[in-house]
Order: structure tokens, then sequence, then C-alpha cells
């Protein structure tokens, strides 16, 4: 009985212990559920923060971009156009295209005196004498200056002068843009067009009459200037080292109420732009999700800034996988974080749990003590990354001094890290260097963003070549106290990019022999071909990405011909219609071969083409002059010119000049202006040691 009592008696408290347990058990989830919640609608919160915060930046990035390209082409159109200043602006050209202008109807007395009365025949005659002394300064103008030609015209936009020698007619465009220059007293830009040699354009400037100021006096004549821009404008649009990644830079131009995307590293020289476009009220193109100009498939985030003078826009584009790709990661840490959170309230709570249940206060201290060892353990292991991470970090003040250096910088400067502190960049790089790292701290500071340059730095008497990032330190009111940067040597990686383009520059070199191997005849043929049609395209002014693409294509441009029985490629006689038929198949065996490889579109394109004949009469495609490449029309013509200088198994080898010759009375297959480029050459020393090589 004592023992069952003693065992009833012990039950009471423990039964009252359980109801007790129950009610801390749910205190214990109640505040489980609270903190939860709470860190939840923190993260979404921090998470729409980060969401709106990260687009608002990318629309300030895309407009400074913007804006700053939209700066430089502007720029860059007051340079063209106030390059004629020194001519219009020359009391002699003012006072002819005043004594011009008071010619009534027709221009005829600028080229002779006309019989309308003693007075107008002198006047004509005086105008007539000094033309050709116009002309010549007008010549000597657009040579110097690097324009195609210049023209000088009247208000109603005739024509009375021109560099080219005679007048040829303006189209109704080109007149209503010489008129708007003389109404509106200002420069005026023709849309951009695709020409054989490039994208052109025209500049408008008008002329005031001598002793008048433009502001109050009209017009009396137009200088009408044309350029060659298709390398400038490449230029304009190419990324710098501010560009991020997914980010391009697009020039869209609108013409006859059409917009499309100014591509001039094309053939075409411009695409269609396919999205829908939406003007602001300042004549922008505002920030927002929606496709690339010229790819209805690839989402980008835009912003469009008007250009003054032409109907341009800048358009700054960036990847939207690119720009979320920030947003999504910071959202994956949250939500870590946050279940971090809410596991971390659990252990509190199954703490807190342990110790209402009467858990020893000593085992809370020994979990409590693993716990600080724990974070003692991390942080140790947070300093020795530091300690032994390579890349360089620094903290700089506002004045330029070291406040910070990390283990790998103090080593490579050979200082101690105590002696660095206090150091600006001059005493540890030297004062040029700094001087080029100064500016870019500058606009960090300046502008509170960040900046990646690359920067060539000699340390301890050895080169580098470094990636180096700056980021603004700002306190917790934003406000910038100093630069922190992070240096990425990138030596290694920049010697291994010049050493592969050497490796693929000879990999052509030797495919091209291999494809020459197959034909007893082809030797020594791609290198010549190759050398002469660089020669020609500089010697036609093309640009540099031409001449190296043509470079490109010489050298590739036998690689079909692997694929054609070496019976007929040997045969000494004229080949049958079956056997023509299946030697013509090299090209579209060319193709399927380099279609597929990370090659240039001008590059396969000028192989497809280069057999094809002006009049129509080549192969694969039967093109005609217009739709055949220049670069394809240049190894058009060279092509068969090697091939008459070399000899064959049913004939000998043709001199140079024969060949020259065959082709320019052929006008009909060949470009005449490619022929004439040829011809000039073949007589330059360059040309001659080109064709002694082939001896």
């Amino acid at each position: 009985m004592a023992e069952h009592h003693s065992q009833a008696t012990s039950d009471v408290p423990r039964n009252i212990g359980g109801a007790g347990q129950g009610v801390k058990i749910g205190v214990v989830l109640a505040f489980v559920l609270v903190i939860s919640v709470g860190i939840l609608f923190l993260a979404n919160k921090a998470v729409t923060n980060k969401r709106t915060g990260a687009l608002e930046n990318q629309q300030k990035r895309l407009g400074l971009l913007a804006h700053g390209r939209a700066s430089v082409i502007e720029t860059w159109l007051q340079g063209l156009s106030h390059q004629g200043d020194r001519l219009i602006k020359s009391d002699l050209f003012r006072l002819y295209a005043a004594e011009v202008d008071t010619i009534e109807g027709d221009l005829a007395a600028v080229f002779g005196a006309v019989s309308m009365g003693d007075d107008e025949e002198e006047d004509g005659s005086a105008l007539a004498e000094q033309l050709p002394m116009m002309q010549n300064m007008l010549r000597e103008f657009s040579t110097y200056s690097g324009f195609l030609n210049a023209r000088i015209l009247n208000k109603q936009g005739d024509a009375y002068i021109a560099t080219d020698g005679h007048l040829p007619p303006m189209s109704d465009t080109q007149i209503d843009m010489a008129q708007a220059s003389v109404k509106g007293k200002n420069a005026q830009f023709s849309p951009l067009r695709k020409t054989a040699q490039g994208i052109e354009m025209d500049i408008y400037v008008p002329i005031f009459p001598p002793e008048a100021g433009e502001d109050n006096s009209k017009a009396v004549g137009v200088l009408m200037m044309t350029r060659q821009v298709t390398g400038k404008i490449t230029e304009l649009l190419s990324n710098s080292a501010l560009s991020a990644k997914g980010e391009r830079t697009r020039l869209m131009q609108k013409a006859n109420d059409v917009f499309r995307e100014v591509t001039p590293w094309t053939a075409q020289g411009f695409s269609d732009v396919v999205v829908r476009i939406k003007i602001d009220t300042d004549g922008n193109i505002p920030f927002g999700d929606r496709a690339s100009l010229s790819d209805s498939d690839q989402e980008v985030y835009s912003l469009g800034m008007r250009i003054e003078g032409p109907q341009w826009w800048v358009v700054q584009e960036s990847g939207y996988t690119s720009a979320m790709k920030p947003i999504n990661d910071f959202n994956r840490t949250v939500y870590t974080v946050a279940g971090l959170g809410i596991l971390t309230a659990l252990l509190i709570a199954g703490l807190a749990w342990w110790v209402l249940a009467g858990v020893q206060s000593q085992r809370i201290a020994e979990e409590f003590k693993l716990l600080a060892n724990k974070i003692d353990d991390q942080k140790r292991f947070i300093d020795s990354i530091n300690a032994n991470i390579d890349e360089f970090i620094t903290l700089k003040d506002m004045e330029g001094k070291y406040t910070y250096v990390n283990d790998a910088f103090a080593d490579a400067a050979g200082r101690s890290k105590e002696e660095l502190i206090g150091m600006d960049s001059a005493a540890v790089f030297g004062f040029d260097t700094a001087k080029r790292l100064g500016s870019t701290d500058e606009i960090v500071i300046r502008e509170n963003r960040k900046m990646t340059i690359n920067e060539p730095i000699f340390l301890r008497s050895q080169r580098y070549q470094f990636q180096i990032s700056k980021s603004p330190y700002n306190d917790s009111n934003d406000v910038c106290q100093g630069v922190v940067e992070v240096y990425r040597d990138i030596t290694e990686f920049v010697a291994v990019q010049e050493k592969n383009k050497r490796l693929v520059q000879r990999a052509m070199e030797a495919l091209g022999s291999t494809i020459e191997a197959a034909d007893p005849y082809l030797g020594g043929h791609t290198k010549l071909l190759a050398g002469l049609s660089v020669e020609v395209a500089k010697t036609m002014h093309m640009s540099e990405i031409d001449i190296a693409e043509i470079e490109t294509a010489a050298n590739l441009s036998q690689i079909g011909k692997m694929f054609v029985p070496n019976e007929i490629l040997t045969k000494p006689g004229k080949l049958t219609d079956e056997e023509m038929t299946t030697m013509e198949e090299h090209v579209e065996h060319a193709y399927r071969i380099l279609k597929n490889i990370d090659i240039a579109e001008g590059v396969l394109m000028s192989i497809y083409q280069m057999n094809e004949r002006i009049d129509g009469s080549g192969y694969p495609k039967k093109l005609k002059y217009d739709e055949i490449m220049l670069c394809a029309r240049i190894l058009s013509a060279l092509n068969v010119f090697c091939a008459m200088i070399r000899p064959r198994a049913y004939r000998g080898a043709k001199d140079p000049q024969q060949a020259l010759g065959i082709l320019a009375s052929d006008s009909s297959k060949f470009d005449a202006a490619v022929v004439e480029a040829l011809s000039q050459v073949i007589k330059t020393p360059d040309g001659e040691k080109l064709l002694g090589q082939n001896n």
C-alpha cells in the first residue's frame, strides 16, 4: 500500500507537469510561427526592394550609357559639319556664293556669259573665270578632309561646283535637305545609306554672305559633303570596357517612316527593326522589357536616346537573363537565409523548450560554447581565405591613400601590410600608372558606381596585365568614403589569347596547303590569291574588318575542292558538262563545311559567291552585279587572274599583263573597279614581290 501510495503520489506532479509541458510547447510553437511569419515577410520585402532597386539601377546604367554614346555621336556629327568652316567661312567662297545667288533662273551664267545684257554678260564671264579655281579649292578641301566628294549648291538645291568634275543629278531627298539647311540656317544630316564602298552619309552646311552674321542673315548657298562612315559607326557601336556582360549598343535610324537598325558589319549594312517602336514626348525610347531591335526571339531590357540632328536613336540593350541573374541570385540567397533563420528559430525554440522542460543550464551553456567555437572557426576560416586569396584587394580613402591591403597585394608590392598603410598609388606603382588609376577613382567617387578596367602595371620591374574592379565604399548613409579595388592577374590569359590568334592563322595557312595538295597545279594558288586580294582591298580603301575577312576567305576558298574527284581536278583536257557540274559543286561542299563553324558571315558568303559573274553567268546562284558582295567580286576576278598566271596540265602560264588584259576585255563578267585596282597593285613593290614568289 505504501509503495502504491508513493507511486500514485509521484504520478500527480508528473500529470500536472505533462499539462504544463503542453502549455509550454504551445507557447514555443506560437513563438516559432510568429518568428517564421516575420522572417518570410522581411524576406519578401527584401526581394521586392531588390528587384525594384536593380531595375532602377539598370535603367540608370542604360540611360548613362545611351546618353554617353549619343553625346559622342552628336560631337562627331558636329565635328563633321564644322570641317567645312575653313572653306565656307572664307570671304572668297562667301562672295562667290553671294554673287551666284544674285543670278535668277538658269545657272548657265556660272559656266559662261549669258546674252541678257552687257551687265549680265560681264557678271557671268567673271563667275565662269573664277569657276576652275573654286573647283580646285573644293577638291583640295574634300581630299584633305577625307570626304568622298563635295558640292556647292544654290538655295534651290542646284549644284554648280562639284569635286568629281561633273554635276550629276541630285535626288529629291537631297534637294529637300539642302533647302532645309538654307531655311533653318543650320547643318543637316542625311539618312545613312549602303553603297559598294560601305555606309555613306551627306552633310549639308549653309553658306552665308560675307560680312554678315549667321543669326540675322539669310543663307546664299549650301556646302554638301559626302562621307564614308562604315568604320566610324562600327567604332562608335563597339562595346567599351564599361559594358557589362549581355549589354549591347545599337544604332537605329528612321527614313521614309521606316525604322531600321544600322549594322555596318553586315553585307546589307542595315536590318529591319522587328519590335514595335514607341517614342515618348521627349523623342526618346522609354526603358522597358521588350524584344531586341532585330531579333524578336531575344528578350532584353532596353532604352533609346534620340540624337540631335538626324533621325537617329542610340538604343542600349541588356540581355534579360543577364539583367535578372543578380536578382535571381539575391532571391535564392534571401530565401536560403530566411530558411536558415526559421531553422535557427526552431533551434532556439527547442533550446528554450529544453530549458522550460528542466534541461540543465550547464548543458545549454556547453551548447552555446560549442556554437561560439564554431563561429570562431568560421572567422578563422574567412581570415585564412583572405590571407591566401590570389587576387589583390585594397581599400583607399578619399585622398587615394591605402587604409587596407591583403597579403597578396603586400607580397606583390614587396612591402609589409603595415608599411603600405598610408601610402598612395604613386609610391607603389609610379607617377604615370597612378595617374591612370586615379582618373577612374575620380569617376567611381563622383558617380558612385562600379567600374572595371584593364591596365598594364609594373611590379618590382615585372610587367603584369590586370583587370581591376573598382567599387565605392559607402557608409550607412550611402556616402562614399573611399574606393575598394580588386586586382585580377590576366597576364597569362592575354598571352594565351595572342598565342591562340597566331595558332589560328597558322592553322588556316596549313589548311590552305592541305587543300592545294589535292591538285598539283594548285600549289601556291591560295597564298598568291590571299596576298593579292589584301593589296587590292587596301587600294580600294576597304575597312580593316573587310580586309581581314577577304584574307580569311581567300585562305579557305579552295576547301570545297577536297571533295572533287582528283581525276577531274587534274584532267588535262576540257571538262565535259557532267564533269563541270561535279566541279562546280565544290562551292556547296565549302558552304556545308564552313556554315557550322564559328566564322564571320562575310567570310562564308564571300567564298560562296566568288565564282559568280556580274553578268549572271557564274555559279551557283547566277547572281548579278548588285547581288554579289564586293569582297566576292574581288575574289572572283583575282581567282581567275591567279589561275591564268599559273601553268595547267593543258596550257602554260600566262604573263600577268596578258592575264590582266583578258580580265579588262571581259568587263561584262568582272568588276571594272577591281580590275583597275589590280592593275595598280601589280605595279607596286608589294605586288611585284607577290608575283615574284609565284615564279
